[in-house]
């Protein structure tokens, strides 16, 4: 700084002398240019003094620090390069020229032009000078293209040009203010939820869930097409837990009121009639329309019926829908004439039949239409009860779980039938041992039968566990498939077999190579001791 101060007093004394002699030149070669120029007296100023400010140009506001294209024509040129280095570089961050003042903010070139220095004062006069030189005057002439750099070195400029280089250096770091305004729209995606909203819109399907239980009449109405719903029992049955007394017959926990005990037979002649959670004594003759009875005990009549009938009879003509839900059907009295449920027009489901005489009797009504309209799911038909004193069979009765006798739209799915007997009071041991006549019989002694699919059945016992008999007709076309069959069945013809085929000639049966074992799922095979038996 020392050596700064002294090179300025230098400088003034140089410019000082350098003015005195340029202005005595002129002088004496008249003055006509120097006037024409517009310099005036106040253009020589003495060292130390400051010259008057410069009147502000168009478009520049007072108090700012003049164009940096004002030049400053001292006639010292030794200084031209003594401490210089720095001023090109202030200069063009000054004027936007240098790339590196590109990049930065114009914010901080101002605090130059706040500084108190008399650079205005000296950047004011000397400008014309260079258009204006003596004739003559090689001296003068020289000084004006060094005098450009000149400007930078007065101590007061050196120092505030020192100053903005330093600002400018730290200046670029709030640039990088900005950054954080590149990840702000990232909240924008915060209306995604408003997308999710709607979504609780779907709340109100339970609404549409809370009519099910009104389903429950429906299977009725569905029984003249039993075949329309047999891919759905299919998957239904399979995948179902396998009948039992524990998920059959009257649910746990029901309590039961007592009905009709004097055991009359009751007769139902009113539509619509519901019977839910009763002990009902006698046997039921059902006479009316969309009759409803479940989750209740019957205990059938008292009497033995003089010809046969059911402990729920639907064989009269006004008999449509009957519904037969959640029962468990085991006679006080069996007989050889009192099976579990006969006739036709109606729907049986998760019922626990025992002790009687067949379980389910299934056939049109004769002389009436073809159709049967029978479904049967998920029952529990087992230890029917044999009879050495049958008036039809001179070898005793022949208990079937499940009988089918003739007619259309007969659906057997998902139940578990097992032929097996006891002994009834009175009556002598069967020839068969405990087994019974056949788990599910498909005869056409009534009427020939049409739509009948027998599937996802549990099937044992008997003498044969499924029969297919053409009966009193030429053919007989059935389905039966997907049915698993156990191995306990009477020994027949050398053999045991859980599916019999009366005569091969006459008999379709759709789906019988779909029938397993249950006890280790293998098919059945037409042989002896692969399960199919043929013309037997």
């Amino acid at each position: 700084m020392a050596i700064s101060k002294a090179v300025s007093k230098n400088i003034r004394t140089s410019y000082a002398v350098g003015a005195a002699l340029t202005v005595a030149a002129l002088a004496l070669s008249g003055c006509s240019e120097l006037s024409a120029a517009g310099i005036t007296d106040s253009a020589a100023v003495a060292p130390g003094t400051k010259a008057p400010a410069a009147a502000p140009t168009q478009g520049q506001a007072t108090g700012t620090k003049a164009p940096s294209t004002s030049k400053v024509v001292p006639p010292a040129p030794a200084v031209d390069t003594i401490d210089t280095p720095e001023a090109p570089a202030a200069a063009l961050a000054d004027t936007g020229k240098s790339p590196a003042s590109a990049a930065a903010p114009a914010a901080p070139a101002a605090p130059a032009a706040q500084a108190p220095t008399p650079a205005p004062a000296v950047a004011a006069a000397p400008v014309p000078v260079g258009a204006a030189k003596a004739p003559g005057t090689v001296a003068a002439a020289a000084p004006v293209e060094p005098a450009d750099a000149v400007a930078a070195p007065v101590p007061a400029t050196v120092e505030t040009v020192k100053a903005p280089v330093k600002e400018t250096v730290d200046a670029p770091a709030p640039v990088e203010a900005p950054a954080p305004s590149v990840d702000a729209p990232a909240p924008v995606e915060a209306p995604a939820p408003v997308e999710a909203a709607p979504a609780p819109v779907e709340a109100p399907a339970p609404v549409e869930a809370a009519p099910a239980p009104v389903e429950a009449p429906a299977p009725v109405e569905a029984a003249p097409a039993p075949v329309e719903t047999v891919q759905s029992v299919a998957a239904a049955t399979t995948t179902s837990a396998k009948p039992s007394a524990a998920n059959t017959g009257v649910p746990a926990g029901t309590t039961l009121k007592p009905y009709n005990t004097s055991g009359a037979d009751l007769v139902i002649s009113v539509d619509g009639t519901v019977l839910d959670g009763l002990e009902i004594y006698g046997d039921i003759k059902v006479r009316a329309k969309n009759v409803v009875i479940k989750n209740s005990r019957l205990h059938g009549g008292k009497n033995h019926p003089a010809n046969a009938t059911g402990i729920i009879d639907a064989n009269s003509a006004a008999v449509s829908n009957l519904l037969v839900q959640n029962n468990t059907i085991n006679p006080d009295r069996p007989s050889f004439n009192r099976d579990g449920i006969v006739g036709h027009d109606y729907t049986a489901l998760r019922n626990h039949i025992q002790r009687t005489n067949d379980g389910l009797g299934i056939f049109n009504r004769p002389g009436g239409p073809a159709t049967a309209n029978v479904t049967a799911k998920g029952n529990y038909i087992h230890s029917l009860t044999f009879f050495d004193q049958d008036t039809v069979h001179s070898d005793g009765t022949h208990n079937d779980g499940i009988q089918v006798q003739g007619g259309e739209n007969i659906l057997l799915a998902g139940n578990t039938v097992v032929a097996s007997i006891v002994t009834g009071a009175g009556s002598g041991p069967s020839p068969r041992g405990t087994h019974g006549g056949i788990a599910i019989m498909l005869q056409q002694n009534v009427a020939k039968l049409a739509n009948v699919v027998v599937e996802s059945n549990w099937v044992d016992d008997g003498q044969t566990s499924i029969n297919i008999d053409n009966g009193k007709y030429s053919n007989i076309t059935v389905t039966v498939r997907n049915n698993y069959l156990g191995r306990n069945q009477y020994q027949y013809a050398n053999g045991t077999y859980p599916i019999r085929i009366i005569q091969r000639s006459a008999s379709t049966v759709s789906g019988l190579s779909t029938n397993r074992w249950e006890d280790n799922l293998a098919f059945l095979t037409e042989g002896k001791t692969t399960g199919i038996l043929y013309n037997g």
